[in-house]
């Protein structure tokens, strides 16, 4: 068996279930990653219907107070 000197694009980062569901962040959703003061950043794309919240946090600042 040969090895492959293909770099792959992608790699797999365990992230703990429990820390996604305190952000809720739902990753059957469609998430976006970007880098900000050298920390990775994973966060959902929202469609134009659905409202924007400020915070993953319900109700708990003036910006996600409808």
């Amino acid at each position: 068996m040969q090895k492959s000197n293909q770099v792959s694009e992608f790699t797999l980062f365990p992230v703990p279930t429990e820390m996604l569901e305190e952000v809720e962040l739902d990753l059957s959703r469609t998430v976006q990653y970007s880098v900000s003061r050298g920390r990775l950043v994973i966060e959902p794309i929202y469609d134009e219907e659905e409202p924007v919240r400020c915070c993953p946090h319900t109700c708990c600042c003036e910006g996600c107070r409808g």
